[in-house]
């Protein structure tokens, strides 16, 4: 009876020393929050940066929304767009506090504490510039660039010689071509006899930036003749302007094959020189 009555007296005194909800709430709220430490970690200016582009989206989506608002209550006039510059400057300002308020929440929650706090503030605002920096290099990289944006497309002016006794006329049915990485540009014969009765020029467009530039000889029925243009991204120079060394072809192919070297011997030959107009 004494063991059983002792068991009765533990299992309420158990009972009564049970934590309430409100402990464990408390309890909960404690935990989440990881302890303070003395260095900036990884994961928290990872933890950072993430939570940086979550307060730049949601700043810039915010702040428009107020601008808009307060735009409207004041009655900004939407002449030459003065309420949307009233909006984008709200939005600017918005931004400014949230993203880094966010920031240094995240930070603050991930055990960040004292001058390590805006030391972490400092560098998760570095890594977000050097990011949107890398991110608008790489966009900028793979745009196309016009060559002469502020002036008429420039011209590659170019000469075909055939091989030794062969005439002029086995060109006749020869369609010359500029292919880039960029774009595939048809090229032109000049009507008008040239200076050098052996030979036969026409003219291509050069219309975008690039290394990458190959102008092709299509022969009817026969290989393609592929030359390799001697040229920088940006041949706008006075030293382009001068007609270059007779060049043999790079590669031959046949419609559906791939490129191979020439075996040599006699072939077709190609010069070239640019021709524009300055900006």
């Amino acid at each position: 009876m004494e063991l059983f009555g002792s068991h009765l007296r533990g299992h309420k005194n158990a009972s009564t020393d049970r934590p309430s909800p409100e402990h464990w709430s408390t309890f909960a709220l404690i935990i989440s929050v990881q302890p303070a430490t003395r260095k900036l970690s990884v994961s928290a200016i990872l933890f950072g940066i993430l939570a940086g582009i979550i307060g730049i989206g949601g700043g810039l989506f915010l702040g428009f929304a107020l601008g808009a608002a307060l735009a409207a209550a004041f009655h900004v006039s939407t002449f030459e767009g003065e309420a949307g510059y009233f909006a984008a400057a709200i939005a600017l300002i918005v931004t400014c506090v949230v993203a880094p308020g966010l920031i240094l929440l995240t930070l603050y929650w991930r055990g960040t504490r004292g001058l390590w706090l805006f030391a972490g503030l400092i560098t998760v605002c570095v890594s977000l510039g050097i990011i949107a920096v890398s991110g608008f290099g790489i966009w900028y990289a793979g745009q196309p660039h016009v060559l002469n944006i502020n002036g008429p497309t420039p011209l590659l002016e170019f000469e075909v010689k055939p091989p030794a006794g062969q005439s002029v006329q086995s060109l006749a049915d020869v369609q010359p071509k500029l292919d880039t990485d960029r774009n595939a540009m048809p090229g032109y014969w000049h009507t008008d006899a040239p200076q050098d009765p052996g030979v036969r020029a026409g003219y291509v467009e050069v219309y975008f930036r690039t290394s990458q530039r190959l102008f092709v000889l299509k022969f009817a029925g026969q290989e393609d003749k592929i030359f390799r243009l001697k040229l920088p991204a940006n041949p706008m120079r006075e030293k382009y302007r001068a007609w270059s060394d007779w060049q043999n072809p790079d590669f031959v192919a046949k419609a559906g094959q791939q490129p191979s070297r020439p075996s040599g011997g006699n072939e077709y030959q190609i010069r070239y020189k640019m021709d524009y107009q300055n900006p």
